[in-house]
């Protein structure tokens, strides 16, 4: 059984002139229904934290971590636990705005080649978002994401001496222990991507929305009152208050443009 719920206290839903279901629409095994996770039907893909305007998934995956771990590789290869055990249980929570902040710094491989025989949606959503942010990577003149297949590690057959058998014994006893305690915890992970692009220092490209500002603004803040991410702010300059707008904490969930009293607001994001 996955355990995923939706954090109401950040999902969309309680905020006027917007809608949200994307989690819903996304998931290939229709385990969500009305912001409630089915953790019989759920697998634990991820799409639905990939396409979460507000990171208000929780899972039992500690996707900053494993990300952060993806990044201490060298060179870096992004892979499911089918290749390696203690990777994601699956890729699907990948995002082209995840992936161009690992693959903008040094060059990034990814292994899809068993997407398509374990989950078919999860494998479409990954060649969108790859191709999306090989555009931007390539427009920057950086090196695309390339595509590798990782052989399984095989596990090595060897002797050893019996004090080494019994600290590899113990060891392994100790691993497993220590697993089965952390699985009995339940333990929860609240993943919002944009907290994790927002540490990685990156420069933002044309996956990322745009805002546009028409001259109705009135710089009147209730926008970036609104912003789940806080993308938007209100600054001061010589000629009075400015909006200004970080693309890299931007979403496109919409709700600064259908709540602006001077409609003075349009969000341009790619799909």
């Amino acid at each position: 059984m996955a355990m995923r719920n939706v954090d109401l206290n950040r999902c969309l839903f309680h905020y006027t002139n917007i809608t949200c279901s994307r989690c819903q629409a996304i998931c290939p095994r229709q385990a969500i229904n009305n912001r409630v996770i089915d953790g019989e039907k759920c697998d634990n893909c991820g799409l639905c934290t990939a396409v979460c305007p507000t990171g208000a998934i929780q899972s039992s995956v500690d996707y900053d971590a494993e990300l952060t771990a993806v990044q201490n590789l060298s060179p870096q290869v992004l892979m499911c636990q089918k290749v390696v055990p203690h990777a994601m249980p699956c890729l699907g929570a990948l995002n082209r705005r995840l992936l161009w902040a690992l693959a903008e710094k040094k060059p990034l491989s990814i292994d899809t080649s068993r997407c398509r025989q374990c989950n078919p949606a999860v494998a479409d959503w990954l060649a969108r978002e790859i191709e999306a942010c090989n555009a931007a990577l390539q427009e920057a003149n950086k090196t695309p994401i390339k595509l590798v297949h990782v052989k399984e590690a095989a596990s090595a057959s060897q002797q050893v001496g019996r004090r080494s058998f019994f600290q590899s014994l113990f060891h392994a006893a100790s691993e497993s222990a220590a697993e089965f305690a952390r699985s009995q915890t339940n333990q929860q992970y609240a993943f919002d991507p944009v907290i994790w692009l927002n540490r990685q220092n990156i420069s933002p490209s044309g996956i990322f929305p745009r805002l546009s500002l028409a001259k109705t603004c009135t710089a009147c803040g209730l926008c970036s009152m609104l912003c789940p991410e806080k993308a938007l702010s209100i600054g001061q300059e010589a000629n009075g208050p400015r909006l200004f707008f970080n693309p890299i904490k931007c979403t496109g969930c919409g709700l600064c443009v259908n709540n602006c009293p001077q409609a003075a607001l349009s969000l341009q994001a790619k799909e």
